[in-house]
């Protein structure tokens, strides 16, 4: 795995210097997929990813909710039903990670789970953070 941090992309920053700092987490996962992708002579990297991933999910999302919650944020139900589905999407995938048996299966999964991270950054990052976020600021 790189140990070269990645720097967020200047559009995904929501000037939280905490969440910002916390999504460039994703980032790097995101670009540690990429690499796997490009080479899958490691099969223990896929396994660190999703338990990367599986951990920040949990830290990532109780910050933000804590955060939510503490200063009264409005749309925090809404926030939080996609947090949820997030969560879960996460455990559904580490599960059927456990069931992989060759490298073929693990490459099909590996290209799965970057569409998965692509979406989360384009989709929960850029709009529903964003939207927090800039209630925050």
């Amino acid at each position: 795995m790189s140990i070269k941090l990645v720097q967020l992309p200047e559009q995904y920053r929501l000037g939280h210097k905490y969440i910002d700092g916390q999504h460039e987490i994703l980032f790097q996962l995101f670009k540690e997929l990429s690499e796997y992708c490009k080479d899958t002579e490691y099969d223990i990297e896929l396994e660190i990813i999703l338990l990367s991933l599986k951990t920040y999910v949990d830290t990532h999302f109780r910050y933000e909710e804590n955060l939510m919650e503490s200063l009264g944020y409005i749309n925090i139900e809404t926030h939080k039903l996609e947090h949820s589905k997030l969560e879960k999407q996460v455990v559904e995938k580490f599960d059927k990670f456990s069931t992989l048996s060759n490298k073929d299966e693990m490459m099909v999964f590996a290209l799965d789970l970057k569409g998965f991270l692509m979406h989360w950054l384009l989709e929960h990052i850029a709009e529903t953070d964003r939207t927090f976020c800039e209630t925050l600021n």
